[in-house]
């Protein structure tokens, strides 16, 4: 993966420490084509649980992009701005970052 965003250079320091910062071994990045050769990418943290909450509102309502919005903007650290601002970059960026919100696999039963 290439450091150099459009907007300047994420170091790898910079990713480390916030990977300490959120106590994780990886942190959730978008990677969006835009052309040939031309990738914007962003860093996100992991979602609180007041995020995970209200984006599964949005979700629940069928707001998948809302959704995705949310958590883009609440979780960004940092990267290439037009993953927020121009708006086809931004809304491919938004259906991916949908995906952060993870939960461990279980099943409910009875006895």
């Amino acid at each position: 993966m290439k450091d150099n965003t459009k907007d300047g250079i994420i170091s790898k320091e910079q990713i480390e420490a916030w990977k300490k910062q959120y106590k994780v071994e990886k942190l959730p990045t978008l990677n969006i084509v835009v052309a040939p050769g031309d990738v914007a990418i962003g860093y996100l943290r992991p979602p609180s649980r007041n995020h995970k909450a209200t984006a599964l509102s949005m979700y629940s309502q069928n707001k998948v992009l809302e959704c995705g919005e949310f958590l883009r903007d609440n979780c960004w650290l940092g990267g290439d701005s037009r993953l927020q601002t121009d708006e086809n970059i931004a809304d491919s960026a938004a259906i991916q970052a949908s995906g952060i919100v993870k939960f461990l696999s279980g099943e409910l039963g009875e006895v």
